[in-house]
Parts: structure tokens; sequence; C-alpha cells
């Protein structure tokens, strides 16, 4: 177990600089989206009411207010969400392909090093769940204090009351980010770990094999996403209204977890046996 800490804890830290930066880009670029969306909102106001003499509260009768929820549809908002989003997915492969093509071949040093192989496997992959949950962390912080700057830079006559909950759950893109409940949080996250699993297992097959392990990860790749979508296909098109929603929702969590260990059994099963350097 402490070599497995270890070689997590060695993961992140070979992230580190890039995984604060992006933290940081996150937290700039979102409180100036709050901002900014304020700004446009009372420049717009004030143009309009200048032009028709319109009293203030005239004008939130007649344009609407404005809410902590407007500054979820700006660029500088749900940028950075989506460039650190983006910057995992690359890093899913950069995580193994760097310690193959990187300076003095690491890989090496790491399948020499005296661990189970099978650790590798596990921790590159924990590494990224606790580097995704850590950008979830921050964004649940994050949201209470930009919803504070939020009410305290907008006049109370323009700002239509709202708690970051009501924003949240208002905003279905955050519906993916944040899941309000228990099953949704499984099938969301569980969904998203499984398909790292599956992509790791998949670079293995292509370490392992080479040029047939291309075609090989291809089809594990196409076979699992046939495998979790089957459920939704025989109960959904071929025997609609078998089952209750919340039953198929199960029966996807279920297919996540059988597909996540069959995963992690293939990968452990090449990193120890098959993969050379």
């Amino acid at each position: 177990m402490k070599s497995f800490v270890k070689l997590v804890n060695f993961e992140i830290n070979r992230f580190a600089k890039i995984y604060w930066s992006l933290v940081a880009i996150t937290i700039l670029s979102q409180f100036t989206a709050v901002f900014l969306t304020m700004h446009r909102y009372i420049t717009k106001a004030n143009e309009i009411m200048y032009h028709q003499s319109l009293p203030k509260l005239a004008y939130v009768k007649h344009y609407g207010s404005i809410g902590f929820i407007d500054c979820f549809g700006s660029i500088w908002f749900m940028g950075p969400i989506a460039l650190c989003a983006a910057a995992m997915m690359f890093y899913i492969f950069l995580i193994w392909y760097r310690d193959w093509y990187g300076k003095h071949t690491f890989i090496y040093r790491l399948l020499m090093l005296p661990v189970e192989r099978w650790n590798l496997y596990l921790a590159k992959a924990a590494s990224i769940l606790l580097m995704v949950f850590g950008f979830v962390a921050v964004q649940i912080v994050l949201l209470p204090v930009e919803h504070f700057f939020f009410n305290a830079i907008t006049p109370g006559i323009y700002r239509m009351d709202m708690t970051v909950i009501d924003a949240v759950l208002s905003f279905p893109l955050f519906n993916l980010l944040l899941p309000s409940t228990v099953i949704d949080f499984l099938l969301h996250y569980g969904l998203g770990f499984t398909v790292v699993l599956v992509i790791f297992t998949a670079i293995l097959l292509e370490r392992s094999f080479r040029m047939k392990g291309v075609l090989l990860g291809l089809l594990f790749g196409f076979l699992s996403f046939v495998l979790f979508w089957t459920p939704d296909f025989l109960f959904d098109i071929l025997l609609p209204g078998v089952l209750y929603q919340s039953e198929l929702l199960w029966i996807e969590v279920a297919m996540t977890a059988i597909i996540a260990g069959y995963s992690i059994l293939l990968g452990g099963y090449l990193i120890k046996y098959k993969v050379t350097v």
C-alpha cells in the first residue's frame, strides 16, 4: 500500500505545475466572467434607460433582472472548465506515452521498480481520478465565493436573488459536473473513470502488440462501448416501458462497473506479462 501511495503521489507531482496553472486560470477567468456579465448588463441598462427615459424599476420590469446563472453562459466561465477537461483527456494518453518516448525512456526505470507492475497501472488511474475530483472540489469552493462577489457588485434593484444550488440545478452543463443525486454521481463519474480505464487498457494493448495492438485496442474500446449501450438498446428501443428509468440507470451503473472491472483485470495482466520495453 505504501508503494502504491508513493506512485500516486509521484504521478500527481509530475503534472503539478500544469495542474495548478489550470486552477489559477479557472479562478481568474471565472471571476472575470462574473464581473464582465454584470458590467455588460449595467452598461446596456444605462444606455436603454437613457434613450427611453426609463426609471430603473420600469427597465427591470420590461427587460428583466440579472441572476448569478447568467454568468455561467460566458465563455470566460465555462471556457476554463472545458480547458481543464481537454487537458485531462490529453494527459490520459501523455501519462503513458511520455514514459516510452520521453527523455531516457523512463519506462525502463518504472518497470524495474521493486513493486508489482499492477500498481503502476492503478497508480496512474488513481492519479487521474484524484486530479479530476480536485478540479471539481475547486469549482465547488469557487461557486459560493463567486456568488458572494456577484451579489456584492450588482445593485439590488437589478439583481434576481437565487441561491448557488438553484443556479447550478438550473444550468444543464453543471448537472453533469455536479450531479444532484447519488445514482447520477455514480453514473457520470463512474462512466468517466471507466472510459479512462478502457483507454489505459487500449494503450497497453498497443504497447504489448504494436501494430496489431492498435487494432486490438480499437476493438476493445468498441466492444466496451457496445456493452455499455446494450441495456439502453434493449429497454429503450426493443422493449420500451419494461423498466422504470431508475432501474435502467442502476443497470447502467452495474454495466459500467463490469466494464471497469474487466478493463482493470486485462490492463493488469498486460502490464505484468505482456508489456516490454
